[in-house]
């Protein structure tokens, strides 16, 4: 009897009509659709304004959902899908796919894809893709104050950030915050750090691989107010052609920036002498002047004489052409002239901040501790001894010089335009003159391992030698 009751109302409210195998549910007793299995129809002059389709369940138990499988069994399991609420007094929507769960929605409006328990409106665990058709779709995020916090230009394939009219592949209106880490100790930077300030040295930043950080840009700082080296190291890689880059004295910083196969320094600051250290007055207190002279073999032109000689060299011997000797890497701070005082006191930065020769007994044998082989590198290189548009020149510059002589020896080296004196050399163990009249030595720019490289000539013979750092030779300027 209940049966019944339960089967009139039903009837009494909707009208049920059957085509072949097509059911219709509807309340104006229209036939279903004929492509489909089952049509429901609530008509417009109904009344009836509620749920069309309500499936409900009492039950709460650990395996009890509520919800409607849509399964085409043609295809298979990966063609299965359950949009159904979990058990255990859950209120989710779930949208779940061969057994695994795709898209939540929680009873707050959080949407989870890819996670059944989304914290935020969208909650995304995965890859997300925007546009991958490539059409001309602009993409924009607000925030509360700015309509375009971050705006995509889909047109000219432009990115704002605060503004809608972006003129450049990225153009920034609003400020920028950089991420800063001190450091006091030997560090491998990586993809945490970007604004590095250094600080109690002495110590070695080491860059990672130029080859995997293409583009990739820090920012390097020494703050140690003691003024300790701090040494940044190309990883196998050069730092603008050199191992190792030193940070010296404090407040030097650089901006570096790899090209995929070495480092470069893109902008540079707080260096205590970035160009030359040259005055126009000589030992003994005249006036240094010169003339330029050019090889018509090797298209380079030079100084006429040393640094530091008053006149152009009238013989080999001619003492007045000897001028000063420095020591490599050294700027014209008293030292070059060879009746200066010793001191046996190394100097920790490029400044020894004295006019003594300093004498080294050790090894590298070298003024400085630690070495700073980035010294003397061009016309505004560190402690360059030149007058402005000159520079020490390198190896190569020196020996092609040598090799365009009409004879290989101290003849050759006075008969060539340059007219290179013996000047002799200063001793870097006690500071004592050597050889002056017998041997020519004349500096280059050019380091090798803990010394550098030197152009020597005698009355049998010239060539390039490698002697060490702490000896005090001639300088003979290159233009630039």
């Amino acid at each position: 009897m209940k049966k019944k009751l339960y089967t009139l109302a039903f009837l009494s409210s909707f009208a049920v009509a059957t085509n072949a195998q097509n059911v219709g549910v509807n309340t104006d007793g229209s036939d279903p659709d004929g492509d489909a299995i089952l049509h429901i129809k609530n008509d417009g002059a109904s009344g009836k304004d509620s749920s069309v389709v309500r499936i409900e369940n009492e039950q709460n138990g650990a395996n009890d959902v509520t919800g409607l499988e849509l399964f085409n069994s043609g295809t298979g399991t990966t063609a299965k899908w359950d949009v159904y609420i979990p058990a255990s007094g859950s209120t989710d929507l779930r949208f779940k796919n061969n057994g695994t769960d795709r898209i939540t929605i929680q009873n707050d409006g959080d949407v989870g894809i890819g996670t059944t328990a989304p914290t935020v409106t969208l909650d995304v665990d995965g890859d997300a893709i925007f546009n991958e058709s490539g059409a001309a779709k602009d993409f924009r995020i607000e925030s509360d104050d700015s309509t375009h916090m971050f705006y995509l230009d889909g047109t000219n394939n432009e990115i704002g950030i605060g503004t809608s009219t972006p003129a450049s592949g990225l153009e920034v209106n609003t400020s920028i915050g950089l991420k800063v880490t001190t450091i006091t100790s030997a560090t491998t930077l990586d993809n945490t750090h970007n604004v590095v300030l250094c600080n109690t040295g002495t110590y070695t930043v080491t860059l990672p691989a130029a080859a995997s950080n293409t583009g990739k840009v820090y920012y390097i700082k020494n703050i140690d107010v003691d003024g300790d080296d701090i040494t940044i190291d190309g990883n196998g890689s050069t730092i603008d052609g050199s191992t190792t880059f030193l940070l010296d004295p404090y407040k030097h910083a650089v901006r570096i920036v790899s090209d995929g196969s070495n480092w470069h320094v893109i902008q540079e600051s707080g260096t205590l002498t970035n160009d030359n250290s040259f005055t126009q007055v000589n030992c003994d207190g005249t006036g240094f002047t010169w003339s330029d002279v050019t090889n018509g073999t090797t298209g380079e032109t030079w100084m006429d004489r040393n640094l530091g000689a008053t006149q152009v060299a009238t013989s080999s011997t001619d003492a007045d052409s000897y001028g000063d000797l420095y020591q490599w890497g050294r700027l014209k701070d008293g030292h070059q002239c060879r009746t200066s005082s010793t001191t046996s006191t190394n100097s920790a930065d490029n400044v020894p901040g004295h006019g003594d020769f300093i004498t080294e007994g050790s090894s590298p044998y070298d003024w400085r501790d630690v070495q700073n082989t980035n010294l003397w590198q061009g016309a505004r290189g560190i402690n360059n001894p030149c007058p402005g548009g000159y520079r020490l020149p390198t190896e190569a510059e020196l020996n092609a010089e040598r090799t365009s002589w009409g004879s290989n020896n101290a003849a050759g080296a006075f008969g060539s335009v340059l007219k290179l004196p013996m000047a002799g050399y200063r001793y870097r163990g006690d500071g004592s003159l050597f050889n002056v009249g017998i041997d020519g030595l004349y500096w280059s720019s050019t380091v090798s391992g803990t010394s550098g490289r030197v152009l020597y000539f005698v009355s049998s013979n010239a060539s390039m030698f490698t002697y060490f750092r702490a000896n005090g030779y001639s300088v003979r300027c290159l233009k630039d």
